[in-house]
């Protein structure tokens, strides 16, 4: 598995509020990176986008989740505004 990018996060971030995948999915894809023994992640940047998405699916009770659409729209604006650093 190639390690991932910012674009390719922000993307999927993007497909998450487009309601093209679910905030699981997202989070089953970020966690095989977070999770692993020995995880492939040089871009410190990537590494810290990957372990906030990780948590997109985390509830705030048992029908709302804790991260709003507000909030998943700001980690598209810092990962954007990353890159053009």
């Amino acid at each position: 598995m190639d390690e991932p990018t910012l674009i390719e996060i922000i993307n999927r971030l993007r497909l998450v509020l487009a309601n093209e995948i679910s905030r699981e999915e997202l989070y089953d894809w970020a966690a095989t990176f977070v999770m692993a023994d020995d995880p492939i992640i040089n871009d410190e940047e990537v590494w810290e986008a990957l372990i906030i998405i990780s948590n997109i699916d985390a509830l705030e009770s048992p029908t709302s989740y804790l991260y709003k659409e507000e909030d998943l729209k700001s980690w598209i604006k810092q990962f954007e505004d990353s890159l053009l650093k």
